[in-house]
């Protein structure tokens, strides 16, 4: 009868530490019928050739609803930019706003909404100097994808 309950009792603490988790509190992905919407849906900006390369910084906002429209928390998203490769980097993306304290991160970006089921890409660029390129901000949750395009234009000046 002992050894009942001593298996009784084990079995209970391994469902206890199952029931925890893990992970450090992240979030889960979206589900296959939720909807990501990027704002704005593209972007482009255009810079006199003739101009010197200067860095901006510019943001999307990425939202996240289920099939209702209800926004979901705590999604997790990944964020890719190909321009935003370390080695590429004319691109750089920031977790938070980089003129307020906003940490750097690399292409890949791994991130979750807000209790708003939203999430702000903040981002620096490169424009000017003859510099152009054009490439989609793809995010992904699970099987859902969305993207955005965001582009830098040279223009030449009207003589």
């Amino acid at each position: 009868m002992k050894k009942h309950y001593i298996f009784l009792l084990l079995a209970g603490i391994l469902f206890i530490f199952a029931g925890c988790g893990g992970g450090g509190g992240g979030g889960s992905d979206a589900p296959f019928e939720a909807v990501i919407t990027i704002s704005p849906e593209s972007s482009t900006i255009e810079v006199d050739e003739a101009s010197l390369v200067a860095t901006y910084v510019a943001q999307f906002v990425i939202a996240v609803k289920d099939s209702t429209g209800v926004p979901l928390n705590d999604v997790n998203l990944t964020i890719f930019y190909p321009w935003a490769e370390p080695n590429a980097s004319v691109v750089r993306f920031f977790d938070g706003d980089p003129n307020r304290g906003g940490v750097f991160k690399d292409s890949p970006m791994a991130v979750t909404t807000d209790e708003n089921g939203a999430y702000t890409l903040y981002f620096e660029y490169d424009a000017g100097g003859g510099l152009e390129y054009k490439a989609d901000i793809q995010v992904i949750s699970g099987s859902v994808v969305a993207s955005a395009t965001f582009e830098v234009k040279k223009v030449t000046a009207e003589e």
